[in-house]
């Protein structure tokens, strides 16, 4: 009769065995699956909350499902992003219909593939001393840059005050990202700026006068969107679906409720802020303002192409809805996905 110990051992031993070689299976077949992961790079020139989908996609796995090892990448200013995006060095660029707009009449064959947005949102921003429109008459409009997308929404909250910049001898100073705004604002260097929910909640309490909730403003838009180079989404249709549908995933879960609070770190790790509930603002304002449907309407850019074509000729030989691209969107929405 064997010892007992012996009677135990062998048993324990192939065990370990079954174990390891399952681990192993496991640690080949996830390796496997990271190698064949295409690099994606979406670049970004927005210092505000409206990437905010796109960080969650990444992090919570919604683009790695569809085969795509996103990276989503702040650039300073939009005009670097969209030279990154020409240069090859990304792959889509996360923007304003006004940059494309600006793109495509200097020959780029640049489109809009999914917008995120259908319509304005952000606070335009007075000094507290400021009560009405006309008091912005000769005064200075901080800006990220000429052209960008806060550069529109500027633009576009001073059209529906009835004021013109060049009749009302008001004037744009580049000044970066909202924090930067916020400062010259307090300064008094600047004395009005668009800004998104997030960065504009804390001067509402200290008293500044909010003379635009662009959210409410009832005119079509298209706003921030993911921009590609035609040709090359077309040469590889399937992994810009794949980018769409990661999209459509993260916005899903970013729109539920039960996934808030991971949604406010998220955003409070990439807008840098101190609290994690300073993050609730804007977040209210992504939950609202994202749409469902990323098919890009060509409504939504008759607002802004009469703005821009006041200040660039080139613009007048080119058809907005030129820049938009909706068979993607709609090859995936007719599938069911």
């Amino acid at each position: 009769m064997k010892p007992a110990r012996h009677r135990f051992v062998r048993p324990l031993y192939r065990y370990l065995q079954v174990c390891v070689t399952l681990l192993l299976i496991l640690v080949v077949t996830d390796s496997g699956q990271t190698q064949t992961l295409t690099t994606f790079r979406i670049a970004n020139g927005t210092s505000g909350e409206n990437p905010a989908v796109l960080w969650v996609g990444v992090e919570q796995g919604f683009y790695r499902k569809h085969g795509l090892n996103v990276e989503v990448i702040y650039m300073r200013v939009g005009s670097l992003a969209a030279s990154a995006l020409v240069s090859g060095d990304v792959n889509a660029v996360l923007t304003s219909s006004n940059a494309v707009l600006n793109l495509a009449a200097g020959g780029l064959d640049v489109v809009i593939i999914g917008a995120l947005f259908q319509r304005p949102e952000g606070d335009f921003m007075a000094r507290p001393e400021l009560k009405r429109p006309e008091d912005l008459k000769g005064k200075l409009v901080a800006i990220q840059s000429i052209g960008g997308g806060g550069w529109a929404n500027n633009m576009l909250a001073l059209d529906y005050l009835g004021l013109d910049p060049d009749r009302d001898n008001i004037r744009f100073i580049v000044l970066g990202d909202q924090p930067s705004r916020i400062q010259a604002l307090e300064t008094g260097r600047a004395q009005a700026s668009w800004m998104g929910s997030t960065f504009s909640a804390p001067l509402k309490k200290k008293g500044y006068t909010l003379l635009v909730d662009l959210s409410r403003v009832p005119i079509p838009y298209v706003g921030s969107s993911l921009v590609v180079r035609k040709t090359a989404a077309h040469q590889e249709a399937k992994t810009y679906e794949a980018l769409l549908k990661g999209t459509i995933d993260s916005l899903r879960f970013f729109q539920k409720p039960e996934n808030k609070p991971v949604v406010l770190k998220t955003m409070a790790k990439h807008l840098r802020l101190n609290r994690v509930e300073d993050a609730e603002t804007g977040y209210n304002a992504m939950v609202a303002a994202y749409s469902n449907d990323l098919r890009p309407k060509p409504e939504g850019l008759q607002k802004i192409y009469s703005i821009l074509s006041r200040t660039n000729p080139k613009l007048s030989t080119l058809k907005p809805e030129t820049i938009l691209d909706a068979t993607f969107i709609q090859r995936i929405q007719s599938s069911g996905y």
